[in-house]
């Protein structure tokens, strides 16, 4: 995808961000992704606050990088869930 002639790649939850981020480097295009929205959103095993953290961590290193969600949001996100990642983000962003 890389390759193909796009400005950018948006990427699902199961991309690893440092792969991707090197790869779109060498092409130097722009990424999206990757939160991840099953665990995180639905409140399985991730806090959303902590995977957002990760994202902005692992993407400040890709100039181009935009955070982003992973999947789809559905009906049964929970929006506090959610809430949780965009604070985290526009904490970070104040930084």
């Amino acid at each position: 995808m890389a390759g193909s002639g796009a400005q950018s790649i948006a990427i699902d939850e199961c991309m690893d961000l440092d792969f991707v981020g090197t790869v779109a480097q060498a092409h130097a295009i722009g990424f999206i992704g990757n939160l991840h929205v099953s665990a995180a959103l639905f409140e399985e095993t991730e806090d959303a606050s902590i995977d957002a953290e990760r994202c902005l961590a692992a993407g400040r290193r890709f100039p181009g990088y935009v955070f982003g969600l992973g999947g789809p949001i559905t009906q049964h996100i929970d929006p506090l869930q959610m809430e949780k990642a965009v604070a985290t983000y526009r904490e970070r962003c104040q930084r």
